[in-house]
């Protein structure tokens, strides 16, 4: 059959612009993920999650720990600028410190979320959990434990972390409105380090030996206090954040009296599904909110009600089904309106 030499450029044409659509039609968004670091056991199982997340998604996402340095985490945000990824993801050691770097995510148009915080500058999305009144809650449990008097301390994340400054001004008000007989007597910025966190608490002890109680911003680093505490032999009662699985036991035998259940595997892939969906098109507010559960057992819960103190809550065997559920509540096949709940 004779083809003309414009039907053959023709006939070339065409492949080209179905193999550019193919091609296009294909193309895997990238989301760049800034870490605080990738070493403590939260982001471990948070990075896992999200990984998985991933897959489910049909995403591709790169991951960049800090080392808990803002230098560094503000190079990574800039790194991922210069990339073009489709969209950045940033746990913010520093919101302010760090707005320069997202503006210019914003010049070039890459959506930025920040995980559980926000960035001073109003533009970016954050991915927030309701943390003013969980901690709240978390205070006024550990003071009821304690009857409403005694020496207490508090360990906290870094300075200038929204959710670590909201988290501490939440404990540290209660303590001082609700409570008069309960004296706060170290705060302890452990910058997510849980050596940092073992120090304080082995110079609590020494300095305070009438330490009666610690709350903790988050398991992992609480975790890690309380081993101090138990091989002194102090009986401390601690209230925590985060349901790290490694906190449910204490949590069972009443030692740890609440925790609060984001679950880091649950974060994880919720934060990779909402980078996801807006990569792809989604539009939700500027604030998203992830929903979350107290934990205690029955017996520390009737304990407070007693002592005129009751919130829902469910128990440490219930909590580790709910944070391996996250595919269930977060798979793609719900709607984008399922990845955030009314703020609590």
């Amino acid at each position: 059959m004779f083809i003309n030499k414009t039907g053959v450029a023709s006939a070339v044409m065409l492949a080209l612009v179905a193999s550019a659509s193919t091609f296009a039609a294909e193309k895997v968004p990238v989301i760049g993920v800034v870490a605080i670091d990738l070493q403590n056991s939260f982001f471990v199982r948070m990075r896992q999650a999200g990984d998985e997340a991933a897959k489910d998604y049909g995403v591709k996402v790169i991951w960049q720990g800090s080392e808990g340095s803002l230098e560094k985490e503000i190079s990574n945000i800039e790194n991922f600028v210069n990339q073009g990824v489709d969209v950045i993801l940033v746990d913010p050691l520093d919101r302010a410190a760090i707005a320069n770097a997202v503006q210019k995510a914003k010049a070039k148009n890459i959506p930025v979320v920040a995980m559980g915080n926000k960035v001073d500058g109003n533009w970016n999305y954050n991915t927030l959990y309701p943390d003013y009144s969980n901690m709240s809650t978390v205070a006024r449990a550990l003071a009821k434990k304690l009857d409403g008097k005694g020496e207490v301390a508090l360990l906290v994340g870094g300075k200038g972390n929204y959710v670590s400054d909201t988290r501490e001004n939440a404990f540290r008000d209660v303590m001082s409105k609700e409570f008069p007989g309960i004296k706060l007597v170290g705060v302890e910025a452990t910058n997510w380090d849980s050596t940092r966190s073992s120090d304080a608490m082995q110079t609590w002890l020494s300095t305070y030996p009438n330490l009666k109680g610690v709350g903790c911003f988050a398991d992992s680093i609480c975790v890690a206090a309380k081993a101090i505490a138990d091989a002194n032999g102090r009986p401390i009662s601690f209230a925590s954040y985060e349901g790290d699985p490694e906190m449910f036991p204490h949590v069972s035998d009443g030692s740890n009296v609440v925790d609060v259940l984001n679950g880091a595997s649950r974060v994880g892939y919720w934060n990779i599904a909402v980078a996801a969906r807006l990569a792809k098109g989604a539009k939700y507010p500027t604030d998203l909110f992830m929903p979350t559960y107290f934990v205690t057992s029955d017996k520390t819960a009737a304990e407070l009600k007693a002592n005129g103190l009751s919130f829902p809550y469910i128990t440490p065997s219930k909590a580790e089904l709910v944070a391996k559920d996250y595919r269930t509540e977060m798979s793609p096949s719900k709607p984008d309106s399922a990845m955030t709940v009314a703020e609590q």
